[in-house]
């Protein structure tokens, strides 16, 4: 199945870097520079969420006539399996970008206009990096234990806590719009990293999780573009990195049906 779940991940990755480019292209185009209002009828943007609901179309319906074929695990012992030490690998590289990131957000809170808020989401930031290695637990495992679900929980509660930083940072902007789809990124972070956390619990279903972690890496990395600072863009790209990856082990831990 590995050569099956590497063609999955790289072509959500590949739609993923189209839909950066028409963002680019919208950020570019679609705003009016003088005043940073949307322009009226761009073409652009017409042809960005066109794309966008596309995506999700065919993430929907490949992924579920596909895994017909499939039988699935509910629970993180087999769902997450690791069989090689590259996922516990990377997920310490992960670890590493993601908790520095984080600590650049805590030590320069100063500057912000929500001091408070910001430290807060620096210090859970790092709480978080350092829960990503043990999603995956030692080679051979999935990090199904305590510690693996304290973590994932950790993380599903982190995104939602980026959810209301995400809010807090741009309310005071007039022009949400802008924001749309860095908005969306992180819900839909939120919502894929918590039914990876229902495997834990051994509740977990494939076709749901499947999904929200395409549109996930999807759209997290369509949003790559946007105006934020280097520390918030390192973030973004590593959930992108991690979703992708847990992509990639729930397809590559599937089995054909036998009769």
């Amino acid at each position: 199945m590995r050569k099956t779940a590497l063609t999955f991940t790289v072509t959500t990755l590949v739609l993923g870097v189209f839909g950066a480019f028409l963002r680019w292209l919208q950020l570019m185009n679609a705003f009016d520079k003088e005043t940073g209002f949307p322009v009226p009828g761009a073409g652009v943007t017409t042809v960005l969420i066109v794309y966008c609901v596309l995506a999700l179309a065919a993430f929907c319906v490949l992924t579920l006539l596909w895994l017909g074929r499939y039988d699935r695990a509910k629970t993180a012992e087999t769902a997450l399996k690791c069989t090689t030490a590259a996922p516990l690998i990377i997920s310490w590289a992960l670890c590493a970008a993601f908790a520095a990131a984080a600590c650049i957000i805590l030590f320069t809170a100063g500057t912000s206009q929500t001091p408070l808020l910001q430290r807060l989401f620096g210090a859970f930031g790092i709480l978080a990096a350092l829960s990503i290695p043990f999603l995956f637990g030692k080679n051979g495992g999935s990090g199904a234990g305590p510690m693996g679900r304290t973590a994932a929980a950790v993380l599903t509660v982190f995104f939602c806590f980026w959810s209301v930083f995400e809010y807090k940072a741009i309310s005071g902007d007039p022009i949400i719009w802008r924001y749309a789809f860095e908005v969306l990124a992180i819900t839909v972070s939120t919502m894929s990293v918590y039914y990876v956390t229902t495997y834990y619990y051994g509740v977990g279903k494939l076709p749901r999780t499947l999904i929200a972690l395409q549109l996930g890496v999807f759209l997290n990395v369509t949003v790559i573009f946007e105006q934020r600072s280097t520390p918030l863009n390192i973030m973004v790209g590593v959930s992108a990195a991690l979703q992708l990856m847990l992509e990639y082990l729930l397809i590559e831990n599937l089995w054909e049906k036998h009769d």
